[in-house]
């Protein structure tokens, strides 16, 4: 006769009640490693510092040739009389000092202005100069000195040239954290009369080791 065995589950079954009966338990120990890191970013930011222009409300209007022969280039002398009846004003936004507001009052065709800017790096990381930006209020702008196709004519001069990289101010000797030029407009013959013309004036920067466009610059910028 064939003797059966002992089937394999009750075996198996076994075995644990013994090992219960005798004291004896099982139990896995477990530990899991972290790393926590921590990363503080910098700050890409910057802002206008000061704003004068050479028209004010009580000053005569400024010739082009006065200050600078390059705005116009057909040479020829503004002889004419200097008269006090426009006037430029330049404000540093409040609340985003990265915005600069520049309002002509009383321009007429031919009235020529012009505005020393300036503005530093306040981030914590170099910049460089991507381009600025004019943005018009309530007209068009015109698309270059004696065009008819706009009521102003605006452009920046001098300063270190877009590409010019800034250090977090204040910077170490032989470095730059400040950029200023000349912003200079031209109303031409479009402008329409009793009328004040409003007109932003936007730098965009972006860090020193990127080198996008200005328009994915300002897309880029909060």
């Amino acid at each position: 006769m064939k003797r059966q065995g002992i089937p394999l589950v009750m075996l198996a079954i076994g075995v644990i009640l013994l090992a219960g009966s005798m004291g004896v338990a099982y139990s896995l120990w477990s530990e899991t490693l972290i790393i926590d890191g921590l990363v503080v970013t910098g700050e890409v930011d910057g802002s206008w510092t000061s704003c004068i222009c050479t028209d004010t409300p009580d000053g005569l209007d400024p010739r082009v040739n006065d200050y600078s022969p390059y705005i116009w280039p057909y040479g020829y002398p503004d002889t004419y009389e200097r008269k006090n009846v426009g006037k430029t004003s330049c404000v540093i936004d409040k609340e985003d000092p990265r915005i600069m507001h520049l309002t002509v009052d009383n321009g007429y065709p031919s009235y020529w202005g012009n505005c020393e800017v300036h503005f530093a790096n306040t981030g914590t990381v170099p910049v460089h100069i991507t381009g600025y930006a004019i943005q018009p209020e309530n007209f068009t702008l015109s698309s270059a000195n004696g065009a008819d196709d706009g009521a102003i004519w605006v452009r920046h001069w001098a300063g270190p040239s877009t590409g010019a990289q800034l250090e977090p101010c204040p910077a170490p000797d032989g470095f730059w954290c400040e950029n200023s030029f000349s912003m200079q407009f031209h109303v031409e013959q479009p402008a329409e009369e009793s009328y004040t013309y409003n007109f932003d004036v936007i730098a965009c920067l972006s860090q020193w080791n990127e080198s996008p466009t200005l328009a994915e610059c300002m897309v880029a910028a909060p």
